[in-house]
């Protein structure tokens, strides 16, 4: 067993902080939360005193292989950004993958993701990414939660990223066989947009997810030209159509959902639509804030995410939970209307629940998903009130633990050498873009 003893606070949940408290894991869950527990038949003691004991962070949405493109396109919006950013660098992945069967990049930078997100905090996560099993590998020596949402298309982007639907769609299903539940990994569909698939392969992806019981993630109404696309094709926005053709009669996770009508709103609520906030990505693309105050005063289940690192530049959830709540405040002029509270509950409960995760909380029975802060960090220190002290003055977690093991102890990872796969990833990323010089894909356009 695992006791972590005497920590300075626990935040069980956003509505519940203990102080000077003691928590023990009996192998992959919380056993007991109190004071004074005994630390006989314990084989590692923590003194967590001085620390705040948090729920582990869910980043519910992001693009690994972006981290190979930090720092590009400051100045584009979505779509130029994805034709002259993602689009040459994906052509380059997709190459040696089909091509070369070689996946060694997906491992790379499935790596060196998994270890900016843990050092942030980060115990959980969703991908959206090509289907390479190779980062499942890597999420696993790393000893993170990770879910692979497949990213699918069949129209729109470069005839370079396109696969016929019959050869995806059985991929798809190999995939989801073979790493569906293994370990600490997941499978799931993600049709990327609704104008980047048929709706007859939406239905297709929606039936394969039915089959094996997986969750569904796509991007919804990230942007104006999406809504008036949309409506010129359809007649209808982003997310009415999909309750046209019956997409959301399963439960599905909606990135972005900047652009909702008062209607679409209403379809969340009805239809148990999960909308996840991505508030660093849609301002660095001038894409907008979306209603997320409003969206929870209906009820409707949310959660946060980084998006990806070429439309963040970081993976430091910390940073979105603090733009987040602020962003809230600004759309609607209101200090109090969205704060500390509602964004923490976003990170912890609303991700563990999008995920269909027994975690975000710190109770008896809870996956032990959980990480330790350092109060006394210059930037972190004095902490007045802990939820709100985290969500605006947090950087970084000093102690990770992930199904009851320790990950991370003390700022340094146990699982990999860090110094040594980091190299690695950066290395082969720089090779490998470099061979995006002179790409013909944005010119495509």
């Amino acid at each position: 067993m695992l006791l972590i003893k005497d920590a300075s606070y626990v935040i069980v949940s956003a509505d519940q902080v203990l102080r000077n408290t003691d928590v023990l894991i009996n192998g992959s869950r919380i056993f007991q939360v109190g004071q004074n527990l005994p630390e006989a038949g314990c084989e590692t003691v923590i003194d967590a005193r001085g620390k705040l004991l948090s729920p582990g962070f869910v980043n519910a949405h992001t693009h690994l292989y972006q981290n190979m493109l930090k720092g590009m396109g400051d100045s584009l919006r979505l779509k130029e950004w994805c034709e002259q950013v993602t689009f040459p660098f994906s052509n380059v992945i997709h190459r040696y993958e089909r091509q070369l069967g070689d996946e060694t990049l997906g491992y790379a930078y499935g790596l060196l993701g998994a270890v900016e997100m843990l050092r942030g905090g980060v115990t959980a996560f969703i991908n959206m990414d090509n289907n390479m099993t190779t980062q499942l590998e890597a999420w696993e020596d790393v000893g993170i939660r990770g879910a692979l949402a497949i990213q699918s298309v069949n129209r729109w982007v470069p005839k370079e990223l396109m696969i016929p639907d019959g050869k995806r769609l059985e991929k798809l299903e190999e995939t989801i066989s073979a790493w569906h539940g293994r370990g600490l990994q997941d499978v799931y569909i993600a049709p990327s947009t609704p104008f980047t698939c048929t709706p007859e392969f939406m239905k297709k992806l929606q039936a394969l997810a039915r089959k094996y019981g997986v969750k569904i993630q796509t991007h919804v109404s990230e942007t104006e030209w999406e809504i008036q696309q949309s409506l010129e094709e359809t007649g209808m926005t982003p997310l009415r159509y999909l309750e046209s053709i019956g997409f959301l009669d399963d439960p599905i996770i909606a990135v972005h959902c900047v652009h909702l009508t008062p209607e679409e709103m209403e379809i969340c609520r009805r239809r148990k639509v999960t909308v996840c906030y991505n508030p660093k990505s849609n301002a660095k693309l001038g894409s907008g804030i979306a209603p997320i105050a409003e969206l929870r005063e209906m009820g409707v289940d949310l959660c946060i995410a980084t998006d990806g690192a070429a439309s963040n530049d970081l993976l430091n959830i910390f940073e979105d939970m603090r733009l987040g709540a602020m962003l809230q405040k600004l759309r609607y002029n209101d200090p109090a209307r969205f704060g500390e509270k509602e964004v923490f509950r976003m990170v912890t409960e609303g991700g563990a629940k999008a995920m269909g995760l027994d975690a975000g909380r710190i109770e008896a029975g809870k996956l032990a998903d959980l990480i330790l802060i350092d109060c006394a960090s210059a930037f972190i220190a004095p902490v007045h009130d802990p939820i709100s002290t985290l969500v605006y003055c947090g950087k970084c977690a000093d102690t990770v633990i992930i199904n009851g093991r320790i990950v991370m102890e003390g700022g340094v990872i146990q699982t990999v050498p860090e110094a040594e796969k980091v190299r690695e990833a950066v290395w082969l990323g720089e090779k490998r873009f470099a061979e995006t010089a002179g790409s013909p894909l944005a010119s495509e356009f």
